[in-house]
């Protein structure tokens, strides 16, 4: 049995779910869940953000679909992602709402976040929501890419429709199963499957998604690893993670002085909260300089997290990675 991957990744509501609910032969997984849930928060296997759909394209030949959260502040996600799940995937196919304001700056974007995995992958371009919004067109698409050094496969595309998404599929695929009739598989997936009813994606106010037993032989990640997951953000250099008592966990911070900085820090936040009480719950604190990397502290009641990052991060990119980490950790 050959199998093979494909990696959708694009904005919010570019239609990765329902892509791969277009093609999925099982039930998808998806995982997506608004942050602001505790229930998600303190979850002792926390759920990850992500689709995840098979497509039995023959006896012979197997397709595995997984797709990135979209919002921005999940993105040490797609890192975890690249490196474990989707690192022998072959292609990456980046949905582009053709609605936003500006397609391009999405374009540029997600190029960017993903330029070293797409050194050894095939890049596809797929517009979405054209029927809403005709401009830009197929050929200002190309113009401007060439503009942009860009020269890929551009393909327009109803997310809701299998036969329009199964194009992406064969453009990947196609000379890796010269023998797959395509067209018999479009026409199979039409006939077994009406059109997708297109959900809105990925929103901050979706529903918690309900847990889905691990299908065979599919690879999931069981629960987050929140040193993994700092260490594959942005700019973090090291971490520390800390228990409600406020002993260290675990850490990977090599310097003794940074960890005892660190521990001293989380225990300066409760003195503080005692001290200047009209302040309120403070839940974060901040070390940074021009000469040195930067050091922050994020306290829950449960846990806390130490962090080292590099002095270029502005503090406000800080706040977000370390808020972010502490929501999806599972405890």
């Amino acid at each position: 049995m050959a199998d093979y991957k494909i990696l959708f990744t694009g904005s919010v509501c570019s239609g990765k779910t329902t892509a791969i609910r277009s093609l999925s032969d099982i039930e998808t997984i998806d995982t997506d869940a608004s942050v602001s849930d505790s229930a998600i928060r303190r979850k002792q296997k926390t759920t990850i953000a992500m689709d995840y759909g098979v497509l039995e394209m023959s006896d012979s030949s197997r397709l595995h679909l997984y797709g990135t959260p979209g919002q921005e502040r999940f993105r040490f996600m797609w890192q975890l992602m690249m490196s474990d799940l989707v690192h022998d995937a072959q292609a990456l196919v980046l949905l582009v709402d053709n609605t936003r304001n500006d397609p391009f700056k999405d374009i540029r974007f997600y190029l960017d976040e993903f330029r070293d995995y797409l050194v050894q992958r095939q890049l596809i371009i797929a517009v979405t929501h054209s029927d809403q919004q005709a401009h830009p067109d197929h050929a200002y698409y190309m113009n401007e890419l060439k503009g942009m050094g860009i020269f890929t496969t551009v393909l327009f595309i109803d997310a809701r429709y299998p036969d329009s998404v199964l194009e992406v599929v064969k453009s990947v695929l196609a000379e890796r199963e010269p023998d797959l009739n395509w067209d018999e598989l479009g026409q199979r997936l039409m006939a077994h499957r009406p059109p997708v009813i297109e959900e809105e994606e990925e929103s901050s106010e979706a529903p918690v998604a309900a847990e889905t037993s691990e299908p065979p032989e599919v690879k999931l990640f069981s629960a987050v690893s929140l040193m993994d997951a700092a260490m594959n953000t942005r700019g973090i250099t090291g971490a520390m993670h800390l228990g409600a008592d406020r002993k260290v966990l675990e850490t990977n911070i090599g310097s003794m002085q940074n960890q005892a900085m660190l521990k001293t820090m989380v225990n300066l936040v409760a003195a503080l909260e005692k001290k200047v009480a009209f302040l309120g719950h403070i839940d974060n604190l901040v070390l940074c300089g021009p000469e040195h990397e930067t050091l922050s502290v994020f306290v829950e009641e449960r846990q806390a997290l130490g962090l080292c990052s590099e002095k270029e991060l502005s503090l406000a990119v800080v706040k977000q990675q370390g808020q972010d980490l502490l929501q999806w950790s599972g405890e």
